[in-house]
């Protein structure tokens, strides 16, 4: 029976194995800082920013930039030099079966039209007639044949069918062929505008908007579509081998004409397309000439125009009365003849418009093209180092296209296994970064900044292994957004049990101090009436807050003795919070939702089974192993185990346990067969404690 427990649910089933991973230079260990002073706050949002500036140097940032600059170049001149090749060698093509369609073509249309001989055939077979009706007698010749009616009338030329056939096929060949050579051409004209020279981040950021111009156009469509026109072609002029001859007919105009028609067409739109929108790919001259035109045009028109407005508006101001009726309007006429009108651009000028336009979507576009079109993690790990550089709506835009890059490459179902086999530290150390800079943003609390916070978060995932680096950087950027956003309070949860409790990463005061902070908010957040979530989240706090109580306790972390004193003091004082919360408990309708399928009977027979396990995991256990530490013992009352014990008792005669033995298949991990044991091993350390 599927239980709704959400503390593996970043955490995918499949990860059995971990990869190794060389992240010497991003996943050092940070120095902990030291901070005699306990009391504590969470930083600003001008503190972000000025941290997330500073912990990257302008030689790091400029690296980053430029190794991403040199990628995105290296596969934009793979890119336009395979398109050049290809279009080379199908001109090559396009004109030899173009000259060789031709021959055929000056011979089959002949078969269209009547033969040279035809009058002469005609004109002797009326000489023929003629003389055959004579009649000779002596002194006397007669023709029994009338004379003014034709011994032949010849019948009208009718084309036949099979010529026609042919003629229409071999010429469609022939259009094709011609079209698919000047398409080639065009091509050829848009990859030469497409060329970008330089290393140079302007020169990246124009790179990036003519490869983006390339794809958004379907540069690449057209490249493909150009060899089937000449397979048509051939396919065309092989099926008119098995008809007659075509030459100048009605039909066969008509249907050349209209391909002519389409393909005229087909050229003038995409040499009127640049013209309309900077970002086409089709550029050639004529679109460059039609554009210098135009500019001259309006620009001079416009002109034109303002200097007229310019003579009325002053011979206006002479006709006071007509001033009066129409002031409004004359003085809009006056505002747009002296107000400095917008000059059309430049053919590069107007691009430069669009790239400053569009300044951080390009900036975004260069590192995450980076790394899709090569698939090196290096560019993922080194991405946080310029998203300072990025404006702030443009970092969940990154993992965005991240997301949509790695879902189309591997498929959904297969993302969280690859991303664990493949690396369990680079996109969510990528992941936490991005979440930091969004608590930067001036908009936190927003819908706008939740939806953009969790496209970041999917990708944060906390696998087999970890760095110091990232555990700290985890723990204090996702206890901070827990506090911002409660929703994510398990994601936290889990980086302080996995990343610290199993993988031995060791805190700090501030992350101890984020980790506090957090559990303060989800237990003043208790409400039974949510039922199964808020128990929970409430229970999870608990372990938060003797997770913390452990880390200081144990010596292990990095505290002086002053703030190991306060956060022992603090955790004493919310033990008994813990205590009398336990105190006051009421289990009835906790049951609600602690499982994925409805159903009322199923959840009360099966909560049991849950909320033993919670309590073990999340309280029992925890307890055990601080009184097993020298100077944890002290901290865990036996009125608190008492308290513990009675709660429990509490809950079982509000959930009578039902399932008889047959049924335990379906429980799993339950708690019921342990928790008994593991209370009085608790009942045991704590009877020990002197009084």
């Amino acid at each position: 029976m599927p239980v709704a427990d959400e503390d593996a649910a970043l955490i995918p089933a499949k990860a059995e194995q971990s990869c190794e991973t060389d992240m010497a230079d991003m996943h050092s260990v940070a120095k902990p800082e030291q901070n005699d002073d306990p009391a504590w706050s969470f930083p600003t949002p001008e503190e972000i920013r000025a941290e997330l500036s500073a912990e990257f140097t302008k030689e790091e940032k400029e690296k980053v930039w430029t190794e991403a600059a040199e990628a995105v170049k290296t596969y934009h001149e793979d890119l336009v030099r395979r398109w050049k090749e290809e279009m080379d060698t199908l001109l090559v093509y396009a004109g030899l079966f173009s000259a060789v369609l031709t021959a055929f073509n000056v011979q089959s249309y002949q078969l269209l039209q009547p033969g040279s001989t035809d009058s002469t055939v005609a004109l002797l077979h009326e000489i023929s007639s003629q003389l055959s009706s004579f009649t000779i007698t002596p002194h006397f010749v007669n023709s029994t044949r009338d004379g003014s009616i034709p011994g032949h009338i010849q019948s009208p030329f009718h084309a036949p069918t099979s010529a026609v056939w042919l003629n229409t096929l071999w010429f469609s060949s022939l259009v094709f062929s011609l079209a698919s050579a000047s398409i080639a051409l065009f091509v050829k004209q848009w990859l030469h505008e497409a060329t970008v020279q330089g290393n140079l981040h302007e020169s990246a950021r124009l790179r990036q908007y003519r490869l983006n111009g390339l794809l958004k156009w379907r540069v690449g469509t057209i490249v493909m579509i150009l060899p089937i026109l000449l397979q048509l072609a051939s396919v065309l002029f092989l099926a008119g081998l098995v008809v007659l001859l075509w030459t100048l007919h009605t039909t066969v105009a008509a249907i050349t004409s209209s391909l002519a028609a389409i393909l005229f067409t087909s050229f003038l739109t995409v040499t009127v397309l640049p013209v309309l929108k900077s970002d086409c790919s089709y550029r050639s001259p004529a679109s460059f000439a039609i554009y210098a035109v135009l500019r001259y045009t309006r620009n001079e028109g416009l002109r034109m125009v303002r200097d007229i407005c310019k003579v009325i508006y002053r011979w206006s101001m002479q006709w006071e009365v007509l001033i009066n009726i129409y002031r409004a309007q004359f003085d809009r006429l006056g505002i747009f003849a002296h107000e400095a009108y917008d000059n059309m651009p430049t053919w590069r000028g107007r691009d430069q418009n669009e790239i400053y336009l569009h300044h951080g979507d390009l900036s975004r576009a260069i590192v995450t093209t980076a790394y899709c079109t090569t698939t090196d993690t290096k560019f993922l790990s080194s991405m946080p180092v310029i998203f300072s550089d990025l404006p702030p709506d443009q970092v969940p835009r990154v993992f965005g296209d991240i997301y949509s890059f790695m879902e189309t490459e591997w498929g959904h179902w297969h993302l969280p296994d690859r991303l664990l086999c493949i690396d369990t530290i680079t996109l969510p150390l990528c992941a936490t970064y991005g979440i930091r800079h969004m608590l930067a943003r001036s908009d936190k609390g927003t819908d706008r900044w939740r939806n953009d916070v969790q496209v970041i978060f999917r990708h944060y995932f906390v696998g087999k292994q970890s760095t110091e680096k990232l555990a700290e950087l985890a723990c204090k950027t996702l206890c901070h957004y827990a506090v911002e956003d409660r929703v994510v309070f398990g994601g936290a949860y889990t980086t302080l049990k996995k990343m610290y409790r199993k993988q031995g990463a060791r805190h700090s005061y501030d992350t101890l101090a984020h980790a506090q902070a957090m559990y303060e908010v989800e237990m003043a957040a208790w409400d039974p009436s949510r039922g199964w979530k808020s128990f929970r989240n409430t229970m999870q706090a608990v372990y938060v807050l003797l997770h913390c109580i452990r880390a200081a306790v144990s010596g292990q972390s990095q505290l002086t003795s002053s703030q190991t004193d306060a956060m022992l003091g603090w955790g004493q004082q919310e033990l008994f919070r813990v205590q009398e919360w336990l105190r006051g408990f009421e289990w009835v309708g906790l049951h609600k939702g602690c499982l994925a399928i409805s159903g009322d009977a199923a959840a009360v027979l099966a909560f049991p089974h849950i909320a033993s396990r919670y309590l073990i995991k999340n309280i029992i256990n925890p307890l055990i192993d601080l009184c097993s530490m020298p100077g944890g013992l002290a901290l865990v009352s036996a009125e608190l185990v008492s308290t513990i014990e009675h709660t429990w008792s509490s809950g079982r005669l509000a959930y009578p346990n039902l399932a008889n033995e047959e049924a335990g298949f379906v429980w799993c991990d339950s708690g019921l067969n342990h928790i008994d044991s593991r209370l009085e091993e608790l009942k045991a350390l704590v009877g020990g404690c002197p009084a």
